[in-house]
């Protein structure tokens, strides 16, 4: 029998697009498994265009198995693991706004295979909906909103950082869970400075630790991924509690896991729920030796692009970061400030620096900004910046 999908994508426009800055995009993947058989199957995929023209697309997502692409026509495979990336063929590049480009392979699997849980296009993951340009077709990183820090209804294991007036951002707010350094579970108040620039740009935060450091009963020290899945749960409960100020004021298929040091490990695993769109990891990243609990191989999970980014080599997590950034096979950006150390970013004078790009990434990945794109990716951008180093791959 026959399993089909049909998904509607957010995308961002590849380089070569003609568009305006801040220009609606989006797309639908269908993918159908047309055939299977003992040890294999056979399976299309259909790409149509909702926003402007591309020039030049990827189309990337995890198997959930071990299936392994054998063929593939009408583009180009790649595959490391259970990552998969097809890139456009040299005839089938362009796509109109409306326009639809198709492929399909062959694989080998030892058991049935199922549908991916989810793809990206042009290293944008895909959302369910068109992404819509914010009010004024203004960048993340151009708001300045009064921000509320209060506890969490309901759930003391959590502190939420977000517009005062939700009612005034304009649209509904991505969501971003946040891991504390140290897999501080009780006390967040290193990272406050820091999550309230992010919450001014229109951003809502959830960050593990009482609001007031009071005991909460869960342990420190130690990574909990399942703090941050959980962060994401009770937003989707806030999204729908009748009086809650959050109310119908979240856009839930726009959720950004990040975090420093212990808890950007946390949030690389919690990265692997089909819930998250995009990772932030600040001065961390997985041991050679799988100190903690997690080893290397947990980043083949990931499904979304990831930002690292390191403090040079005064950042005791500098050799890790940069290690992980070159072992995942999802897009990524490496960002470098050697002046950061480890905790620059979070309460040194780079903060604003670092929570800039942490903002200008969130954008371009959630919200498909050009501008944004351009900051992170092009070589006029963060780049240009002194002392920063840049790196990138897969976009």
């Amino acid at each position: 029998m026959a399993l089909a999908a049909a998904m509607a994508v957010t995308t961002a426009l590849t380089p070569g697009a003609a568009a305006a800055t801040s220009s609606a995009a989006g797309c639908r993947v269908d993918y159908s498994i047309s055939s299977q058989w003992q040890g294999g199957f056979g399976a299309a995929v259909t790409v149509t265009n909702l926003g402007s023209p591309v020039n030049g697309w990827q189309v990337a997502w995890t198997f959930a198995g071990d299936e392994r692409i054998t063929q593939l026509w009408n583009g180009s495979a790649a595959q490391t693991g259970a990552r998969v990336s097809v890139t456009n063929a040299s005839w089938n590049g362009s796509v109109v706004t409306g326009g639809t480009v198709s492929f399909g392979f062959n694989a080998t699997s030892g058991t049935a295979s199922t549908v991916p849980a989810a793809f990206t296009l042009n290293g944008v993951v895909c959302t369910g909906s068109v992404t819509e340009p914010p009010p004024g077709g203004g960048a993340l990183v151009d708001n300045n909103f009064p921000v509320s820090r209060e506890a969490a209804y309901g759930d003391n294991r959590y502190t939420v950082f977000r517009p005062a007036n939700p009612q005034a951002v304009g649209a509904p707010m991505p969501v971003l869970v946040f891991g504390n350094g140290a897999c501080a579970h009780t006390n967040n108040s290193e990272v406050t400075r820091a999550l309230t620039f992010i919450a001014s740009k229109g951003v809502v935060v959830v960050d593990t630790g009482s609001v007031d450091g009071s005991p909460n009963g869960v342990p420190s020290g130690s990574p909990i991924p399942s703090l941050l899945t959980g962060a994401i749960t009770w937003a989707e409960r806030e999204q729908t509690r009748s009086g809650a100020p959050l109310s119908q004021r979240l856009d839930l298929t726009k959720v950004a896991a990040a975090g420093h040091s212990c808890g950007g490990l946390e949030a690389l695993v919690a990265a692997q729920d089909s819930r998250v769109s995009a990772v932030v990891s600040l001065d961390s990243g997985f041991f050679a030796d799988g100190s903690f609990g997690y080893s290397r191989a947990e980043l083949a999970r990931l499904h979304s692009p990831v930002l690292f980014m390191a403090g040079g080599p005064s950042d005791v997590a500098n050799d890790n970061t940069r290690a992980n950034y070159d072992l995942v096979t999802v897009p990524a950006v490496l960002a470098v400030h050697p002046q950061a150390g480890h905790v620059g970013f979070i309460t040194g004078s780079q903060m604003t620096d670092g929570m800039t790009t942490v903002v200008q990434f969130l954008d371009m990945v959630l919200n498909g900004n050009r501008a944004a794109r351009s900051y992170v990716l092009d070589p006029s951008g963060l780049a240009s910046r002194y002392p920063w180093t840049v790196s990138k791959k897969n976009f």
